[in-house]
């Protein structure tokens, strides 16, 4: 008797299973459709660069947009995505064999996608005049790549070119592959030395982050691609929220969890997952028996307080197991914030692009702290520091205090003119203050934990030249402009 219950209740729960994944399979392909749909943010024919690193989510987004596009499809998605992995290996110190293990993995990945893809280095980041021809790694369907050898294997000097056909052809006799890979191994330095200089975890998080998010973006305007989509989940987006707010980049937090980002006029980053939670990602994984490729980042087997993301992120996780509604109620807060303004060319932090939230009053905690911090080193600099970074906080006695410009320095002019211009205008080595002036707070703290602020990626030294020679061409011509009001 026992046994014919035990049977009848077997074929009564493997129906329901049945049932529950076909409609867990509905359930997560509507929610992902409508999350694109309803906002209208993705046009027909738009080209869509997609970030992958192997991951969960990111894996998951993949099939997703795959479903999504094939001839089974009710309604079939209309733009056109292209891949991208970035390989931060060498941020975890990851050994040569290792690094061609998870690189062949990926490329496999990406390869059996049937899209367009793209592999690069974070590296790259550091180096953004070679991101306009870096012309690497697409595939067609009937594309028959080569994997045996990785495409960065620095012992065989390997790096995937784009042939006529779309085809990756790996070749070790290649001078130009050669010469890329060369490029690569100075970059690599670079970034080795920038990131060690950074003493804390979270510094280094920040910084990885900030750097990933400068390549994706220039990668995406140098490659055609108008928008970018990224495969964060709700779970991962709360605890962003919340470390966002812990480290001093409370304005940005809008923009790091919004469904659109759009901090930047001409490109938009897209985060579709961003109402599914980590174990519906899970489940979907699961039932579709997607294999991910696990990527070790700068906390694995770390200690729970190694950075303040990675205390965050137990802190929600072990309160969503003891209160489920934990991850979207934190979510539903967030999403009261504005997030639908851009930043002006100006007003944005010339390391992380969110909006720059240093032009503060002489009241402000800001203020207080950088005025704590002085008095504090003014004794190791006999009293000859200014307090610079902040338009709130200057020293007009000091030439150097005004703004944080030195209107006597050497100037020359473009030679394309007069004179007037003053368009090469440069300080040989930038001033700690022109630099930071040009940071957010969370972007100044990272830059304050390095040896020396002028070790900042070129990008970002570039743009405090920039400013620098519009505050001197404002100031100027001050007299002669109109008054706003």
């Amino acid at each position: 008797m026992r046994r014919r219950m035990m049977r009848r209740l077997l074929r009564v729960c493997a129906v329901c299973l049945k049932e529950f994944l076909g409609c867990f399979q509905v359930y997560v392909t509507h929610k992902f459709r409508a999350a694109i749909g309803k906002t209208k943010l993705v046009r027909d024919g738009e080209k869509v660069l997609v970030g992958i690193s192997g991951g969960p989510s990111s894996c998951a987004l993949l099939h997703l947009i795959q479903e999504g596009l094939s001839q089974r499809a009710h309604k079939k998605l209309r733009f056109k995505p292209g891949l991208i992995f970035i390989d931060e290996g060498q941020v975890v110190g990851q050994s040569l064999e290792e690094h061609k293990v998870t690189l062949t993995r990926i490329h496999s990945l990406l390869r059996q996608s049937g899209f367009p893809y793209h592999l690069c280095q974070l590296a790259d980041s550091l180096d953004l005049e070679r991101v306009k021809t870096l012309n690497a790694c697409q595939s067609n369907h009937s594309a028959v790549n080569k994997i045996n050898q990785s495409a960065m294997d620095i012992n065989t000097c390997s790096n995937p070119v784009e042939g006529d056909k779309g085809d990756v052809e790996i070749s070790g006799q290649d001078e130009n592959c050669c010469d890329l890979i060369e490029m690569n191994r100075e970059a690599e330095k670079l970034f080795a030395a920038q990131l060690g200089s950074i003493r804390s975890i979270s510094g280094k998080e920040d910084f990885v982050r900030a750097l990933r998010h400068r390549l994706l973006l220039e990668f995406a305007r140098q490659h055609g691609y108008s928008k970018v989509m990224l495969g964060n989940t709700g779970s991962q987006l709360a605890v962003r929220l919340l470390t966002d707010i812990s480290t001093g980049r409370g304005m940005q937090a809008a923009l790091e969890t919004a469904f659109a980002d759009r901090r930047n006029t001409d490109m938009m980053f897209l985060r579709p997952l961003r109402d599914f939670s980590s174990k519906e990602i899970a489940m979907y994984n699961n039932l579709h028996r997607l294999e991910c490729v696990f990527i070790p980042s700068l906390t694995t087997m770390g200690d729970v307080g190694a950075s303040i993301e990675h205390l965050t992120e137990a802190f929600v996780t072990g309160l969503q197991a003891e209160y489920p509604s934990t991850v979207s109620n934190i979510m539903r807060t967030g999403e009261k914030l504005d997030s639908s303004s851009a930043v002006d060319l100006e007003s944005h932090c010339a390391l992380c692009q969110g909006p720059l939230d240093t032009d503060v009053g002489m009241s402000s905690a800001l203020a207080a702290l950088r005025f704590s911090l002085e008095i504090s080193t003014m004794g190791k600099t006999n009293g000859e520091r200014c307090i610079k970074g902040d338009n709130s906080v200057n020293n007009t006695n000091d030439e150097l205090c005004s703004n944080g410009v030195n209107y006597d320095a050497k100037v020359e002019c473009c030679g394309k003119s007069d004179g007037s211009c003053r368009s090469s205008t440069q300080l040989s080595v930038p001033d700690e203050g022109l630099v930071l002036q040009t940071l957010c707070y969370g972007c100044r703290i990272v830059a304050m934990e390095m040896d020396d602020v002028n070790s900042l990626p070129e990008f970002v030294m570039k743009d405090v030249a920039w400013r620098n020679r519009r505050s001197v061409m404002k100031a100027e011509i001050q007299d002669f402009l109109l008054d706003d009001r």
